[in-house]
């Protein structure tokens, strides 16, 4: 059954004002989760940084500490932005979300800075990929989180928040963003099409990582210095930790290329989703969640989304809906939600 939504017609998660940030279903419970993990990560890292340091009075050559010290700081640097920029202080989690309506004259960008005029006649400035500036140039809603002048913004239809900082005035040089159209097509969708292209070049940048963790592994095995049988189990490691980041490295690549281009399906094919139980979190932040879904037949069938985006998982348990990219059949199927920055994929039956 094909389905050609309206913009009014498309339910999305949203916050609700009416309880604190911590206790909102699945919000709460991905906040707790993610700000763990970047916890544990972070600990964790530091004895490997020390032990590079340490390498360097050991005589096993140049390569193995400059590897542990370049790695290891590198996730350092990576989970301490994550936690800044994505995770809200712990006294966040006692107050509760506004929602801000954005006037007609009050949404103007430069670059990637938007701004948003606030109901006192202050600005609020973010920075924002594409795909989020014309998700709020069309939707004009913004909830904030937090009352100094560092805020944290939530989007509809999206789970993460972003900081973001409160100014007297908007940013420099900024004009007003026109009103982004709407498609009930996901391969002519706008917003889709510039989240698939952001997550084709966070593919890029796991693989030139993974690439550079290659070639490091390398130049280890190399100028590790010949000796005992220890020797040979260490050459023996990187090596292999070579091959397997190499391999790695052209499976991402291979697999952004699926990403440059829209989604090839025409229309979106609705369907009711019951869910057997509550969203659940994994320990690094994504969702799963499963349920009843009914076909156009008239087939009651199994769904399962597993370690999927958890904007994706709020949508379904938030509004009771599966959206399919084209016709929904047994197997594997792309999802997301029409006009909103979220994919995933489903498996029916």
């Amino acid at each position: 059954m094909q389905i050609v939504p309206a913009p009014e017609r498309v339910r999305a998660f949203e916050f609700d004002p009416a309880m604190p940030s911590g206790a909102l279903p699945i919000f709460g419970e991905y906040l707790d989760r993610i700000g763990r993990t970047i916890t544990n990560q972070r600990l964790a890292g530091w004895p490997f940084v020390l032990l590079g340091v340490s390498q360097f009075f050991t005589g096993t050559g140049v390569a193995i500490p400059v590897f542990l010290i370049v790695l290891f700081g590198f996730f350092q640097v990576f989970w301490l932005h994550r936690g800044r920029v994505w995770v809200p202080e712990k006294r966040l989690k006692r107050e509760r979300f506004r929602r801000v309506d954005v006037d007609a004259d009050g949404l103007v960008a430069t670059g990637r800075t938007v701004g948003v005029r606030l109901p006192d006649g202050r600005w609020l400035r973010i920075r924002l990929d594409e795909a989020f500036r014309l998700l709020l140039a069309r939707d004009r809603r913004v909830w904030l989180l937090g009352s100094g002048p560092k805020v944290f913004v939530g989007f509809p239809g999206v789970v993460r928040v972003r900081r973001a900082r409160i100014h007297d005035t908007p940013p420099a040089g900024a004009v007003g963003l026109p009103l982004t159209a709407w498609s009930a097509s996901p391969r002519l969708d706008p917003v889709l099409a510039a989240h698939r292209r952001r997550h084709a070049r966070e593919l890029w940048e796991a693989a030139a990582f993974l690439l550079a963790l290659a070639g490091f592994a390398t130049w280890v095995r190399l100028d590790f210095p010949a000796g005992d049988g220890a020797t040979g189990f260490v050459v023996l490691v990187f090596t292999g930790l070579a091959v397997v980041a190499l391999a790695a490295a052209i499976a991402v690549a291979t697999r952004s290329v699926a990403y440059l281009g829209p989604q090839p399906a025409d229309h979106w094919t609705e369907l009711r989703a019951v869910p057997d139980g509550p969203v659940r979190m994994s320990p690094h932040g994504s969702a799963r969640v499963s349920g009843l879904t009914m076909l156009a037949d008239g087939r009651v069938v199994p769904f399962r989304i597993h370690d999927g985006d958890p904007s994706m998982a709020a949508n379904v348990a938030a509004t009771g809906r599966l959206w399919i990219a084209g016709v929904p059949r047994p197997g594997r199927s792309a999802t997301g939600v029409p006009g909103y920055p979220v994919l995933g994929t489903v498996r029916l039956g």
